[in-house]
């Protein structure tokens, strides 16, 4: 039977050119879990503009907590692919009692923050789980103009002793690169991921590389939330990280070739370009 795949974040908007489309790490890896035939569910907190019946959340089972505002985020891609994210909506924290405790026997915990909201508890009320985190929410900050910026993740020491793998970008530790050799040290896993460049994998010492399957890139938004839902699902299977990398990097490289949502590939597509179909 396939695991239960939990993820902890936000559902958001994204502005797109003709309104807000779904977007979150946590609507992402549900999505992407869902797709590859787990049972994918979610912790998330919105407000009253959030639409809950999206079609495309079908079959996904979601705890909806109220918050006074739906995390809204408006992504702008320069030539280079570099991002710029303005924040025009925040929505409320996640603590652990948010949890439904049926769900906390979970095979796949999956920490996603948007906005610093999973509050570091959280990370430790899994007996059982595999807990997977991104550490970008708890990376972002922004000021009154809504202008969101790097900064140093404080709460990592009270959350990656807990964790079995931190799946992080270049781009997440741009403005603290020094600190990846800490995170090494607190995590049995660490994947670094480089875009179309692949990743890098640390585990107990030693260093593996994996690259990245080509992709005619035309959306990059969350395609790390599905590289990490892959991983972690293949992980769980086979506790191969070389085998993980590799479908997690196949499953990302449908994702960028799609707008938004509409570009995470089923299991089916997934083993067809896994084999060269």
């Amino acid at each position: 039977m396939s695991p239960l795949f939990l993820a902890i974040g936000h559902f958001c908007y994204d502005v797109a050119s003709d309104g807000y489309v779904l977007g979150g790490g946590a609507a992402y890896s549900t999505i992407t879990a869902r797709n590859l035939g787990c049972r994918a569910c979610a912790v998330t907190a919105v407000g009253g503009d959030f639409d809950r019946q999206q079609p495309i959340l079908d079959g996904i089972e979601v705890a909806y907590h109220e918050s006074p505002e739906t995390t809204i985020f408006d992504n702008r891609y320069d030539s280079d692919g570099r991002r710029q994210q303005l924040i025009l909506g925040v929505g409320g924290e996640l603590q652990e009692h948010h949890i439904p405790s049926q769900w906390k026997d979970t095979g796949i915990a999956y920490l996603c923050p948007l906005t610093g909201e999973v509050d570091s508890s959280v990370a430790q009320c899994f007996d059982h789980a595999l807990i997977g985190v991104t550490p970008q929410g708890w990376m972002r900050a922004w000021d009154d103009s809504r202008r969101v910026r790097s900064k140093r993740w404080e709460t990592a020491e009270a959350i990656l002793p807990h964790a079995d793998a931190l799946i992080l970008s270049e781009e997440d530790i741009a403005a603290s690169p020094e600190d990846l050799e800490q995170y090494i040290q607190w995590t049995r896993l660490v994947v670094l991921t480089k875009g179309q460049h692949g990743a890098t994998l640390y585990e107990d010492g030693k260093i593996l590389e994996s690259v990245a399957y080509p992709a005619h890139a035309v959306d990059p938004t969350g395609a790390g939330d599905v590289f990490a839902a892959a991983f972690l699902i293949k992980y769980h299977e086979t506790r191969s990280p070389q085998v993980a990398l590799n479908f997690a990097h196949c499953t990302a490289s449908f994702a960028v070739e799609g707008h938004g949502t509409a570009g995470i590939p089923t299991l089916d597509q997934v083993n067809a370009r896994l084999q060269g179909i």
